[in-house]
């Protein structure tokens, strides 16, 4: 395949759209050119010609119109996203170490994580529509708030997010074949990043579903497989309304206990902290606190610790349990 966009400085909306269409087919050839004679010479042309069609796609012209359901209008990222992005999915699932053949409704979400959290915030600087979005969002009622706003504004600009990096690839003194260079190491670039999030997208979704069979209510979460239940958590916060801790295993084949993240916008607030006395201490210290054996540590937090097995782990749980809520209600 011959894909053709603008030469000139690149951004993040036309680089992420090639290295999608690149993975899809691995041996095209990028056109870098703003000479209709050039374009029309490639079997995909995007971000430039002011057209749109079966071959065009161009975001900037008058006539483009499309928007998604939540206001954000497309650019060519989320535009090449839209058209391909299950089939890139699918095909990360069949060419990758996936140990599982996703199905359609996997596939579904992970094309509806890639969007929202790559695809979008692509679009969103592209279209010069992330102020007046995060504006509506929050709704500043006052000069307070949106003073506060206007902060936060400004620091999420200097976030080093895709748009920021791929804006550092153009280096001030590169042009013609140099910038060419630097706009295909940064696809390349990109490609790997994508490949890698849409395998983690595939495998958070699998889990998630996982997560969900698996708890059937209460105030502790219990896994015996690593599942990314934190995400579970998150996205579906009337299932977990009563679910306090969680119990799993780590990466190191031991056992561990974590409070439950408050929510979304308080992730890093717990929902039941590791009772204050326990906190920070490891090992034999802190079986002479709990009373319990084989305890491998508490976060100096207090929001999450373990046990080398299971069923010590579980008795952790359970003790934590009504520590922390007698804690709680003091």
């Amino acid at each position: 395949m011959i894909i053709a966009t603008h030469d000139g400085s690149f951004h993040a909306d036309e680089t992420t759209a090639c290295a999608i269409l690149t993975f899809l087919h691995e041996n095209s050839t990028i056109i870098r050119s703003r000479d209709e004679t050039e374009l029309e010479k490639a079997d995909i042309v995007i971000d430039v010609s002011n057209k749109n069609d079966s071959k065009h796609f161009d975001h900037h012209s008058k006539e483009f119109t499309l928007c998604r359901d939540n206001g954000v209008k497309y650019a060519t990222a989320g535009l090449m996203w839209k058209k391909f992005g299950k089939e890139y999915l699918k095909k990360v699932a069949a060419t990758t170490s996936l140990k599982f053949t996703p199905s359609a409704k996997i596939i579904d979400m992970a094309f509806e994580r890639i969007d929202k959290e790559i695809m979008i915030p692509v679009d969103l600087n592209d279209n010069g529509q992330l102020t007046s979005y995060v504006h509506d969002i929050a709704a500043p009622k006052t000069d307070g708030e949106l003073e506060v706003l206007n902060r936060l504004s400004d620091f999420h600009s200097s976030t080093p997010d895709i748009p920021y990096l791929v804006a550092m690839m153009n280096l001030p003194s590169q042009v013609g074949q140099d910038q060419d260079k630097a706009f295909l190491q940064t696809v390349k670039i990109l490609k790997t990043l994508l490949l890698s999030a849409s395998i983690n997208a595939i495998c958070t979704e699998s889990g998630i579903a996982k997560v969900l069979e698996i708890y059937t209510g209460g105030q502790i979460l219990i896994m015996h497989e690593k599942y990314p239940w934190t995400q579970a958590v998150l996205n579906y916060p009337d299932v977990f309304k009563d679910c306090l801790i969680a119990v799993y295993p780590d990466r190191n084949n031991r056992w561990r206990v974590q409070s439950l993240p408050l929510s979304k916008a308080q992730r890093f607030t717990n929902r039941l902290p590791a009772p204050a006395s326990w906190r920070g201490l490891n090992d034999k210290d802190l079986d002479e606190a709990t009373g319990l054996s084989n305890m491998t540590f508490i976060h100096k937090s207090g929001f999450t610790g373990g046990a080398m097995t299971y069923e010590d782990n579980l008795e952790l749980a359970k003790l934590w349990l009504e520590k922390g809520l007698e804690e709680k209600q003091a």
